[in-house]
């Protein structure tokens, strides 16, 4: 293992760490039990997972839901990407293939965030133009 996996991993167990740490407090006082039984899960696992343990995807959906908070946000704070947007990668060869070609150029951060910026507003952009066609 090279200095820039260990980093890597060590980043991603950082953030595994604050992401539970994140959803401990969402409890707001309630019991773990009490938590569990709407998670429908045991105590033992929400237990881990607020400790860090990566949880499965449907439990991040249930907790978002439970909670009462997005869905996305959750999925990023553990460094996941939500079922929803896989799913769009996965089906559509054109996003998958722009994607690529993003994660392929020297861009800096900045640059990225900047054009991801700018395909949202398209994004926006288009749907607006859409509810407006539809009269909604």
């Amino acid at each position: 293992m090279d200095d820039e996996e260990f980093d890597e991993e060590k980043l991603q167990f950082i953030k595994q760490f604050d992401a539970g740490r994140y959803l401990k407090s969402l409890r707001d006082g309630r019991s773990l039990a009490v938590v569990c039984k709407e998670l429908d899960v045991s105590t033992a696992y929400l237990s881990e997972v607020e400790r860090g343990r990566m949880p499965s995807d449907h439990f991040l959906i249930k907790a978002a839901a439970v909670y009462g908070i997005d869905e996305d946000d959750l999925f990023s704070r553990w460094g996941k990407i939500p079922m929803l947007a896989q799913r769009e990668i996965k089906d559509n060869h054109v996003l998958l293939s722009t994607l690529a070609q993003i994660g392929r150029q020297k861009l800096s951060d900045a640059e990225k965030d900047e054009l991801y910026d700018e395909i949202y507003k398209k994004y926006r952009e288009f749907i607006t133009k859409k509810r407006a066609k539809k009269g909604v």
